[in-house]
């Protein structure tokens, strides 16, 4: 699309969806978004849940990046666009939904894996690579769900909890549950500047890409003059051609009859 109707269409996800509030400095939201995250996997895949927990794995280690790009980070352009278009079709519950399936189809094979790093690296290696069939289970998945209910109750949930932590008083499990917090917000700064890192990255490749569209425009523009000079000499030539035609003696064809005058003396002896 062009500029301006690209620039309406971020303006209609950042205000009238909501998605610029998890870039606000905080990133409080963002937080919310993956306290959501691990409460839907507690729900729909226990088992999965468990086995994260068990390593300290929760969502902001992997799936913050999923959020803040609409999965535009790691995933292929091909799947991205597809999950735009269910986010302009149905609101920024989609991210929630299509996270929630990509750990849900691939829940056998995060199982596999007892380590953290090992872990953490299938999440966002290997999983991103889809292929077209678990692409499109992933997408027939995201239509069948519905999360608007359990979204608002697990932020509520989420403030409430926030509510008893500072009103309680200050208990070993509470020092703990800062110490979660303030490692939890530590890391999603840290996957911020990666993601910094990567738009810069982004940013360099579009400029390169930029330089050679002028380059193939100056060259298209240069082809385009040598057709039109091309043109012209096949245009002159022509012209040449059909002066030399006009100048040619006209001679009669072979296969016209015997000329039309009147015979000659030696034209009306008898063939005898």
């Amino acid at each position: 699309m062009g500029e301006e109707d690209a620039f309406h269409m971020l303006k209609f996800l950042m205000f009238d969806m909501g998605l610029r509030k998890q870039y606000r400095p905080d990133m409080i939201i963002l937080q919310i978004q993956m306290y959501q995250l691990s409460r839907l996997l507690h729900d729909y895949h226990r088992e999965l849940y468990v086995h994260l927990e068990q390593q300290e794995i929760g969502p902001s280690l992997y799936a913050a990046p999923w959020f803040l790009t609409a999965f535009a980070s790691h995933f292929p352009l091909g799947f991205v666009a597809r999950v735009f278009d269910m986010l302009f079709l149905q609101g920024s519950e989609v991210i929630f939904k299509v996270a929630l399936s990509l750990l849900g189809s691939h829940k056998p094979l995060i199982l596999q894996h007892e380590h953290l790093e090992a872990i953490v690296d299938f999440i966002k290696t290997t999983l991103p690579n889809l292929g077209l069939v678990q692409m499109e289970k992933t997408i027939n998945q995201v239509f069948e769900m519905d999360l608007s209910k359990q979204l608002q109750a697990y932020e509520v949930e989420y403030h409430v909890l926030q509510e008893e932590l500072l009103d309680a008083p200050c208990t070993l499990s509470q020092q703990q549950r800062y110490a979660h917090l303030e490692k939890t917000s530590s890391s999603l700064r840290q996957q911020n500047m990666d993601l910094l890192e990567e738009l810069q990255v982004a940013h360099a490749k579009i400029h390169s890409l930029e330089e050679s569209v002028e380059g193939l425009q100056g060259s298209e523009g240069r082809l385009q003059q040598e057709v039109q000079s091309l043109q012209q000499e096949r245009a002159w030539l022509l012209d040449t051609v059909a002066s030399l035609r006009a100048q040619l003696p006209q001679t009669p064809s072979p296969h016209t009859g015997p000329p039309t005058g009147p015979l000659t003396h030696q034209d009306q002896r008898s063939p005898h």
